[in-house]
């Protein structure tokens, strides 16, 4: 049977026939290393042999065992070394000094063997004790965030179906998102910066997928739609703070379109900040990258990004790294959506042991035949990867491109767009001319056209331009500036738009 190593106990007293006698009574049953002052106690404390206890001395010079216990237990590698003063010093306030700045016991001089050796035993048999504790507690939290992590993921899954444009627009945010958290290398609650990023766009699930299909591949939208979706964060924010130990989680996600902590707010070193501040931080610069994607190619939205003042600049530089780096994105999609060149994510067992297809399978199509002759399941969803690298300019693929492999089967005629489909989409270049001109038009001393003013302004950007333009008319109407109203048919005109 192979016997158990020695325990390491180390004894501190500036006098050698203390350790001598210390020594004859512990070395049959343990390890003993010695120390005849503090400065030596504390490099061996600090030593790769950590000792697993501490004898101490009270009364020593230049550095007194209160002094080395402060010291050792403001240390985080050394804070759990159980200590016992050896000392003469017994009176009730040392001892309620020793206590209270975390000394474990206390054996009084003359000394005991019999004594010590209780005493020694019984601190090694509960710091024992405690790390067992320890280890099964963190076990059993990560399995739990395991279990709630994987529970997550289920529910945002569920956006594959009721929302696929959302739910394809969060599983990018997560790759930028995981890309971030390993580029910069965060240990500290990384599965709680994954879950924000996969879980930030579930509020989306109460929009129209319609919709936001079209918003996503940068097509106009409904001034309703972009109402809701502004509240988005709020909706899903709310909702996930319900579930226990996503507090930080669903705080990050809720607050995701809130100001940025300002420079001299927070840590300039990122692994030093907490996990909520650069969690906001990380998921608002992705969500800004993202969203410039719909428009710019990434280069260009890159180089926006490090002109954004509101952006942490260590942040930006790691995310160029990562985007890079990029080679895939991983989803869960349904059969029909399946297409040759993803990378297959999962063991698939095929039913009546007629084999398996195993993860990291390149599919092609006679891999996707034999996934549709195995199963009949409309409602099953396959983990995937889906291609997402820069090419030779650096460039990821557009997200409109990627967006119509995903939400729909290749050859759709959902992907065909037509020539009046097309039409009357908002076209920025056109469209923000004309409304500066109508604004300052606007902009006078009258309260009620500043109002004009300001809600014409804010209902521009990304909606739809015969919608838009509707609801301005409607709106210009209501006053009097026959100027606006003119503007506002030139507009229409120039876009062929007929108003109503």
């Amino acid at each position: 049977m192979v016997q158990p190593e020695k325990k390491l106990i180390l004894l501190v007293d500036d006098a050698p026939e203390n350790l001598d006698v210390l020594s004859g009574i512990l070395r049959e049953e343990f390890k003993i290393k010695v120390a005849l002052n503090g400065e030596r106690a504390l490099k061996i404390a600090r030593s790769a042999q950590r000792p697993d206890l501490i004898l101490l001395d009270v009364m020593m010079p230049d550095m007194d065992g209160f002094d080395v216990c402060r010291t050792l237990k403001a240390d985080d590698n050394t804070r759990e070394i159980p200590i016992i003063f050896v000392t003469a010093k017994t009176g009730t306030g040392d001892e309620k000094e020793g206590f209270a700045i975390g000394a474990a016991d206390y054996i009084a001089k003359p000394i005991n063997p019999e004594i010590v050796k209780v005493r020694v035993k019984t601190q090694l048999d509960l710091a024992d004790a405690q790390q067992e504790a320890k280890r099964l507690l963190e076990e059993n939290l990560e399995m739990l965030d395991q279990t709630l992590v994987g529970s997550m993921y289920v529910v945002s899954n569920l956006l594959s179906w009721a929302n696929p444009a959302a739910y394809f627009r969060a599983s990018r945010l997560r790759a930028f998102m995981e890309g971030m958290v390993a580029e910069l290398e965060i240990v500290k609650d990384r599965w709680q910066l994954h879950l924000a990023a996969t879980m930030s766009q579930i509020g989306l699930v109460a929009l129209s997928a319609e919709e936001m299909n079209r918003y996503s591949t940068g097509q106009g939208v409904s001034i309703k739609f972009l109402n809701l979706f502004k509240n988005q964060a709020e909706i899903g924010g709310r909702a996930l703070a319900q579930v226990p130990r996503l507090e930080t989680v669903s705080a990050i996600i809720e607050n995701q379109l809130t100001p940025l902590p300002k420079k001299g707010e927070y840590p300039e070193t990122v692994t030093e900040r907490d996990t909520y501040t650069i969690g906001l931080q990380l998921l608002r610069l992705i969500i800004d990258f993202d969203h410039k994607l719909l428009g710019d190619k990434s280069s260009v939205a890159l180089d926006k990004l490090e002109k954004d003042t509101q952006h942490d600049p260590i942040l930006v530089a790691a995310l160029k790294s990562v985007v890079g780096k990029m080679e895939w994105i991983s989803c869960a999609l349904s059969q029909k959506k399946l297409t040759p060149g993803m990378l297959l994510d999962e063991d698939i067992i095929f039913p009546d042991e007629k084999g398996e297809m195993a993860r990291e399978t390149l599919l092609g199509q006679p891999d996707l035949d034999k996934i549709s002759a195995m199963f009949n399941d409309n409602y099953r969803l396959y983990r995937v990867k889906v291609p997402f690298k820069v090419d030779k300019d650096g460039n990821l693929p557009s997200v409109k491109a990627m967006q119509e492999m995903v939400i729909e089967p290749e050859g759709s005629s959902a992907n065909q767009e037509s020539e009046e489909e097309s039409k009357g989409q908002v076209d920025l270049a056109v469209v923000e001319p004309i409304m500066v001109e109508l604004v300052a038009l606007l902009q006078d001393d009258d309260p009620e056209s500043k109002n004009l003013a300001s809600r014409l302004f804010s209902e521009v950007s990304g909606t739809d331009m015969e919608d838009m333009v509707n609801q301005m008319q409607q709106m210009v109407s209501q006053y009097e500036f026959p100027e606006a109203l003119e503007l506002a048919e030139k507009m229409a005109e120039t876009m062929d738009i007929k108003l109503g």
